[in-house]
């Protein structure tokens, strides 16, 4: 319901070319926007569906690419429109005991709330013979 809106919005924000839900490798891909969902809470309320999002975005990268201040000018340079519903948080957080640093690689995080609202309209269909389908077998 919201994975889409959220993805297009944070790839506007950041800039990165790649935004992917998928768990990040152990070859720490670099230069690509992983987010990461820890808690939904969601309600429906007269057509519509309302959603806190808690989450957080990684970004594996060499220090000379992603420096500190990165996620913060992004930000605050970001339209307002796409932000509106977002809530950053522990911004340019490095994880000091990734093991991306074996390698030389950082692994910064930022997290969010997505504060999400859109229709709720779920498919509702009949009951027809068309969409059933009979199995005759014999009995034991």
């Amino acid at each position: 319901m919201f994975r889409k809106d959220l993805e297009q919005r944070l790839c506007k924000i950041f800039g990165f070319e790649k935004t992917t839900y998928n768990a990040p490798s152990d070859s720490f891909e670099q230069d690509v926007l992983f987010i990461e969902i820890g808690d939904c809470k969601s309600r429906v309320s007269q057509g519509k569906i309302f959603a806190r999002i808690r989450g957080e975005i990684i970004v594996f990268s060499q220090d000379n690419k992603l420096t500190y201040g990165f996620f913060n000018k992004r930000i605050e340079q970001a339209d307002l429109d796409l932000k509106a519903p977002l809530f950053f948080h522990d911004i340019d957080t490095n994880v000091e005991t990734s093991p991306a640093r074996l390698q030389n690689i950082n692994e910064r995080r930022c997290g969010f709330q997505f504060f999400y609202s859109g229709q709720y309209n779920p498919v509702k269909e009949n009951i027809t013979s068309e969409n059933l389908t009979f199995t005759e077998t014999e009995g034991a």
